[in-house]
């Protein structure tokens, strides 16, 4: 899995949150170990992802520094 498909997972995850998966408290990890991503891949891609130092929440056009 290349690191613009995890953020999508990522952008995917967020916005069906408050529908599916608040109830179920499934959270990112979750999520993607259930797409079928290891541990040590999710950890591997989610620590690059968070070494930017910023998130970009594409919805509301904020960015988070």
């Amino acid at each position: 899995m290349d690191n613009n498909t995890f953020e999508q997972h990522r952008q995917t995850w967020i916005r069906e949150w408050v529908d599916k998966w608040r109830l179920l408290d499934i959270d990112f990890e979750a999520y993607m170990l259930m797409k079928g991503i290891s541990p040590d891949e999710y950890k591997a891609m989610n620590e690059a992802g968070w070494s930017k130092n910023e998130l970009i929440d594409d919805e509301w056009g904020e960015t988070f520094i």
